[in-house]
């Protein structure tokens, strides 16, 4: 299924009819926990501290600044919120937002004299090498190719593409046709714990995993705000990088099958004809086969009471971990603290990850080098996801997962 795409505006709104606020319960509890995790477990080793990690100290590789344009400011005030303004290496030539109060509040944030109408007329502008696009979600995908084509870097938010196989090989054909760097800012891939499973699969330390379990809880009874209401009965399993990068974001590796269910929880938005989805699930849990032998547990729910968190675990031959903690034959650990960030650069939201993951799409176009979550591992994030979903309406029949890049 393939919506219709909406124009650029902003990406994320916070739900403030919840009783917990979204983006400062992630803040609170991402951070927070590194330091609330210092006490050991029986058989397990705690694996890294606050303080290790605040004392690192930012090395500058380059005094090039990139010249950067960012468009959206929606609810949440995504355009702004990774810190683009505060990085040494970035200057920020221009702003858009199609509604020109949100544009002016952008510029407003983002220190800039500069604004354009829309994505369409940022991308004109020459002075621009790279493009925050952290518009609506139907919407990525076009942007995102829309930047490509005009020549200039491009990170994303979440989720790469909105329900559209189809949107997913345009998106491969033109990071690949231009040759530029694409990133998604998946901000799982960023928490704590998350890095620190990376750190410990590729040393080694969990040999296959022959479990991993992702989940995403955002409790909507209430349709969460957005432009043109893009979010009001969405199928969850189309939002699902939070999750299934506590797979992908930890290995590398692919899912190459599904089986879903989906269930029901009378909301409103999910009756039916309330939607524009056809969509009756307000959440879905997906068994997928992975790439290496194992199974994991990926769930995108909306209807738990009262939760808002984005969690992991994983299970493998030679170890496992939930949260900090590690369990296992590895020896020798890596260093797994994330990496510093420069002076003045806010960790920002989602656990500390939103000035990760800015600084890391920044180090790939100085150093050349591909980023953290390219093209190919944000479509692994993202693709199995709709899959999913088509398997939660057809009873959980399992399918085949197409590979991308």
């Amino acid at each position: 299924m393939n919506p219709t795409p909406s124009p650029s505006t902003g990406h994320s709104s916070r739900h403030t009819d919840l009783s917990v606020d979204r983006r400062g319960f992630l803040e609170t509890v991402g951070l927070g926990s590194l330091g609330a995790l210092l006490a050991s477990s029986a058989g397990g080793r705690t694996l890294m501290s606050a303080e290790s990690e605040n004392s690192k100290v930012w090395q500058p590789i380059s005094d090039r600044k990139v010249r950067v344009g960012i468009v959206g400011y929606g609810v949440c005030r995504f355009g702004a919120d990774f810190g683009f303004q505060d990085h040494p290496n970035v200057e920020i030539v221009a702003v858009s937002d199609l509604i020109p109060e949100r544009r002016a509040g952008l510029m407003q944030a983002c220190r800039c004299t500069q604004s354009y109408e829309s994505l369409e007329v940022l991308v004109r502008d020459p002075k621009i090498e790279a493009v925050f696009v952290a518009t609506d979600a139907p919407s990525h995908a076009r942007h995102c190719i829309e930047v490509l084509n005009h020549g200039k870097h491009v990170m994303t938010a979440v989720p790469a593409v909105w329900g559209s196989l189809e949107d997913a090989e345009r998106l491969v054909e033109a990071v690949q046709r231009t040759g530029l760097k694409y990133m998604m800012a998946e901000t799982s891939c960023y928490h704590a714990a998350c890095h620190a499973m990376r750190q410990i699969y590729c040393a080694g330390g969990f040999g296959r995993l022959v479990y991993s379990e992702g989940e995403y809880y955002h409790y909507s009874p209430t349709p969460i705000a957005s432009f043109n209401n893009w979010r009001v009965g969405s199928p969850p399993l189309w939002y699902p990088t939070h999750s299934t990068a506590y797979y992908v974001g930890v290995t590398g590796k692919r899912f190459t099958s599904v089986s879903c269910l989906g269930f029901r929880a009378g909301f409103p938005a999910f009756a039916p004809g309330a939607n524009r989805y056809q969509n009756p699930f307000t959440d879905e849990i997906a068994l997928f086969e992975t790439s290496e032998g194992g199974v994991s547990r990926m769930s995108m729910c909306k209807s738990i009471h009262g939760r808002v968190d984005e969690t992991g675990r994983v299970f493998g031959e030679r170890g496992y971990m939930t949260g900090l903690q590690y369990h296992g034959t590895l020896e020798e650990r890596p260093d797994l603290t994330r990496p510093a960030l420069p002076p003045g650069v806010p960790p920002g939201g989602h656990g500390g990850s939103h000035g990760q993951l800015m600084h890391e799409f920044i180090s790939a176009i100085l150093e050349d080098r591909q980023p953290l979550v390219n093209v190919r591992d944000a479509l692994a994030m993202t693709v199995p996801g709709i899959v999913a979903h088509q398997s939660a309406l057809s009873d959980g029949e399992r399918l085949k997962i197409p590979q991308l890049g």
